[in-house]
């Protein structure tokens, strides 16, 4: 088996298995990972509608209403008023904050632990890698590159 395919079956099983632990990590609280990457979009924009927070997880438009419509059910969102009545801004609500602060806590640790004993030098070349991968992916999205 060639070293890509060798690459690309770690990099995915890696990230399902990250996303299981977080999923078992965020039950407790009635959240799984894709409310949680919502979550996390909105707390790093601060407040954004649907459609940049399907942009930005790449994912699609209905995936993401549904996901909002679950962290509204669950009291964390806020809805603010918008010049554009067709537009929803979203922001996490102080309930929301609360929770996102508390998640992000128990996550980082275990990513802590993941990491631990892994030399800081390799660890910073596989992120350089990642930030590689992720950017001429990106760029080939938007047809700058072919892959």
């Amino acid at each position: 088996m060639p070293n890509v395919l060798k690459f690309r079956t770690a990099l995915v099983r890696s990230a399902r298995l990250l996303s299981e632990q977080i999923n078992h990590l965020l039950l407790p609280y009635q959240l799984n990972y894709s409310l949680w990457q919502v979550m996390y979009v909105l707390q790093l924009k601060h407040s954004c509608t649907s459609i940049e927070i399907a942009h930005y997880l790449n994912v699609s438009k209905p995936a993401i209403a549904k996901r909002i419509q679950i962290l509204n059910q669950l009291m964390l969102l806020q809805v603010l008023d918008s010049p554009d009545k067709r537009e929803k801004k979203l922001m996490l609500n102080q309930q929301g904050q609360m929770l996102f602060a508390h998640c992000a806590q128990e996550i980082d640790r275990l990513e802590q632990q993941l990491l631990e004993g892994i030399d800081a030098s390799q660890l910073q070349h596989s992120l350089t890698t990642l930030h590689t991968l992720i950017a001429r992916l990106e760029l080939s999205e938007q047809g700058a590159i072919h892959v």
